[in-house]
């Protein structure tokens, strides 16, 4: 595979060479306020892949543009074959910037786009955002203050994302020409700061069937986003080429996130993408909308890229979608070429609010952290997830005996319920190890809480496969859970099950501390 680059990468502060200009020519060109009513709300590439639609003037339909296929040049099978995880990476965005409302800060959708890129083995980029409640692009345009987005883009940016409000790009209720008019005053204000800066027009998704706009204002979510997908469009490929005062070196590109959500509920529900307003997205709407950024950005498939909290066979539902859509297909660096644990050295994650130095923290009942660096100071594309969790606590015990630094052996993540053990048996939790090689790994596991929960106890389950154990946790100091000799599944995924044990009466299951080494 080779990892050079794939058609119409976005490159970042060095000049793009002649050959990724005739590419990218292919290639179609932070305030968390409350969002208000109607005045709601929206990544960047419109990649012309398969299947993406084109612009009618007249109707918004979606029709197919296909993408020409250079001639296959002659193989010489007898030359070698160059190893591709040797090759260099391409130039990616050192700086990203999103323009926006609360279509761009719910879920901190670009705080899971940044820990997409960190996971996929590209260098990550330093993210940031303006983004303010039910404001449309005439508002950032006028805001005028310090932290502005004009004063923001002209700090300079790789990557400026914008996004209108969610109602301005169409005929029915909304004034495209002036979300054209202010996406060319942006667009010419970020070239002439740093004329590579790549433009990204971020297309938002319709409201969920059975919003009030429907059929009244719009006959039903295909025509809505039919005419958000050509407004986009046509501002990206028309308006601004024909509008700008500024040299364009390089096409303004579409991210077709309305069209990623429009793939995915033509099967229906679940998952629900939106939030329970109908038209702000749910945790799942906003990991669909980063992956629709990163394939755009990167023009690399998210296919294996964690799950961020979401049910693993949802995440891989949303992943296949945006692909479809951006057209990527090549794998990841930490998939393709991933850098292995090397044997005998081990990995040492945290769960819990306290940071410990050389420790992985994951403080959130629902985080993926990683690629973790080993204790021998490899960097390795293996990332962590927790899932399922209901909440942190520091009152363990911090004088343990088995050399645990006392912050670590003091804070856990837990599961489980105040309405006893009964209700607490249909809880779980999952830990889950992405990016492993072939191999044998020992996991050991901690966790300790003081007292026993007034006779209850606190007996954790841990299972891996059809393994399991229970472990203490009251008052614990010197008990651990050891898995050993454990395998990677066929993606390189290892999950421990956290549940309460069947067995006594707890209400509570913990997860405090895991090892894990590479045994060979």
């Amino acid at each position: 595979m080779n990892l050079t680059h794939h058609p119409c990468p976005l490159v970042g502060r060095t000049p793009i060479t002649l050959s990724l200009l005739a590419l990218l020519a292919g290639c179609d060109g932070a305030v968390a306020v409350e969002d208000a009513g109607a005045s709601d709300d929206a990544g960047p590439f419109d990649a012309r892949a398969p299947d993406a639609p084109g612009l009618d003037a007249h109707a918004h339909d979606a029709s197919i543009s296909a993408i020409d296929s250079p001639v296959d040049a002659p193989v010489d099978r007898d030359a070698a074959m160059p190893d591709p995880c040797e090759a260099p990476l391409p130039e990616t965005p050192g700086r990203v910037l999103f323009v926006g409302n609360s279509f761009t800060f719910t879920s901190n959708m670009p705080r899971t786009f940044e820990r997409l890129v960190e996971a996929s083995g590209f260098a990550t980029p330093d993210v940031e955002m303006r983004a303010v409640g039910g404001q449309t692009l005439a508002f950032h345009r006028a805001d005028t203050t310090a932290e502005g987005a004009p004063t923001r883009v002209r700090e300079g940016w790789d990557v400026v994302i914008l996004q209108e409000l969610s109602t301005r790009p169409t005929d029915a209720l909304g004034d495209p020409e002036q979300f054209k008019d202010d996406a060319t005053w942006f667009h010419d204000l970020a070239i002439e700061t740093m004329p590579e800066t790549q433009i990204v027009l971020y297309e938002t998704f319709a409201r969920r069937a059975g919003h009030p706009y429907y059929p009244r204002t719009f006959d039903d979510p295909a025509d809505m986003q039919a005419q958000l997908r050509f407004h986009y469009l046509d501002c990206a490929e028309r308006y601004i080429p024909e509008n700008t005062t500024v040299v364009m070196d390089r096409p303004v590109i579409v991210a077709r996130v309305g069209d990623a959500w429009e793939r995915v509920l033509e099967g229906g529900e679940p998952p629900r993408l939106h939030a329970d307003d109908d038209y702000h997205p749910s945790h799942e709407g906003a990991y669909l909308s980063a992956l629709v950024f990163f394939g755009t950005i990167y023009q690399r498939s998210t296919v294996g890229l964690p799950s961020m909290g979401i049910d693993p066979v949802i995440a891989l539902e949303l992943q296949e979608a945006a692909d479809s859509i951006t057209g990527a297909h090549e794998l990841v660096p930490a998939i393709a070429c991933p850098r292995e644990l090397p044997t005998g050295d081990a990995l040492q994650i945290d769960f819990g609010p306290n940071a410990v130095g050389d420790w992985a923290t994951l403080d959130e009942v629902n985080e993926t952290v990683g690629p973790l660096v080993s204790v021998g100071g490899e960097m390795t594309d293996v990332r962590v997830s927790v899932r399922g969790f209901t909440g942190v606590q520091t009152g363990g015990r911090s004088d343990n005996t088995l050399g645990l630094p006392g912050d670590v052996s003091a804070d856990s993540l837990w599961v489980g319920s105040f309405d006893g053990h009964g209700a607490a048996l249909a809880m779980r939790a999952e830990i889950t190890l992405t990016g492993l090689t072939p191999g044998d790994y020992d996991l050991e596991l901690f966790a300790s809480r003081d007292g026993n929960d007034s006779g209850n106890g606190r007996l954790t389950r841990y299972a891996i496969e059809d393994r399991s154990f229970d472990l203490d946790v009251a008052d614990n100091r010197d008990r651990t859970v050891f898995f050993d000799a454990v395998r990677p599944d066929g993606s390189g995924a290892i999950t421990i099950e956290l549940t309460v044990s069947p067995e006594g009466m707890a209400r509570f299951a913990y997860a405090g501390s895991l090892v894990v080494t590479r045994a060979r």
